[in-house]
């Protein structure tokens, strides 16, 4: 495949992948308003966009065997935890912007933990457990099997943690 066309691929990938979370930020809103018929909207938008994100990856060959995919989204953690969020911290840091510098280093600190998970993923499937996934609403730090007291990231109750499902709504 042409670089340009590969580059646009990954182009048009990030923008999908954007907004399918925008969507669906956008619809959990709607719904707190209770505008049921624009959540849905947002959500099957954001379906349609989440296909066009999974075909941008299918061209591009970066969607793999599940062992590959863990070992490659346990590379990505890594950089991600250890590159990008230390200078967006720094950053914030010196505007004194105190918010944003806690959202990264909660970002970091749940980053990190997703390392953890990737590589304990590999002993659920060869001792043929299924797990139960449990994140926190605030931080996005994901529990494996149980629900702690108080979140380790940001110190939130357990009340604010949700049971992740097999598959998307």
């Amino acid at each position: 495949m042409a670089d340009e066309t590969t580059g646009n691929l990954r182009k048009a990938y990030e923008g999908e992948s954007k907004a399918v979370t925008r969507l669906k930020i956008f619809a959990d809103k709607a719904d707190e308003e209770e505008y049921d018929s624009v959540a849905k909207l947002f959500r099957a938008v954001a379906d349609s966009e989440s296909i066009h994100a999974r075909n941008c990856l299918r061209l591009l060959k970066e969607i793999k065997d599940t062992e590959t995919n863990l070992s490659d989204s346990l590379a990505t953690e890594q950089k991600i935890a250890q590159v990008a969020y230390s200078s967006f911290m720094a950053q914030a840091e010196a505007e004194e912007n105190n918010v944003a510098t806690q959202m990264f280093t909660w970002a970091r600190d749940v980053e990190e933990q997703h390392e953890k998970l990737y590589a304990n993923a590999l002993e659920h499937l060869l001792a043929e457990e299924e797990p139960t996934y449990y994140v926190c609403d605030v931080c996005g730090y994901v529990a494996d099997g149980t629900v702690p007291d108080k979140c380790p990231v940001c110190g939130s109750p357990a009340k604010v943690f949700y049971e992740v499902t097999c598959k998307y709504d």
